[in-house]
């Protein structure tokens, strides 16, 4: 598999633009339907969480590279979602 190295997300275009982006309708769905279920998404979270940050920065894309993904996954926040439901 090959991806254009110019492709861009739907988000990446929204962020760029100071646009909100469906991450409440697909992360945070996911996040609710786990909740339910009291399983841990702590990934998911964590990337839910820099999106929401990135769309209140409006300063386009954040890039999230995986080391700013594992650094989140350590924040409080993430940790008490993560012991809340334990896997």
């Amino acid at each position: 598999l090959t991806i254009d190295p110019t492709a861009r997300s739907s988000m990446a275009d929204d962020l760029a633009r100071g646009f909100a982006t469906e991450v409440d309708e697909l992360q945070g769905a996911v996040i609710d339907l786990a909740e339910r279920a009291a399983l841990p998404v702590p990934t998911i979270a964590a990337v839910h969480r820099l999106i929401k940050l990135a769309e209140g920065r409006r300063q386009g894309s954040p890039r999230l590279l995986p080391e700013t993904i594992v650094a989140e996954l350590a924040t409080p926040q993430i940790l008490q979602s993560r012991d809340a439901n334990p896997g």
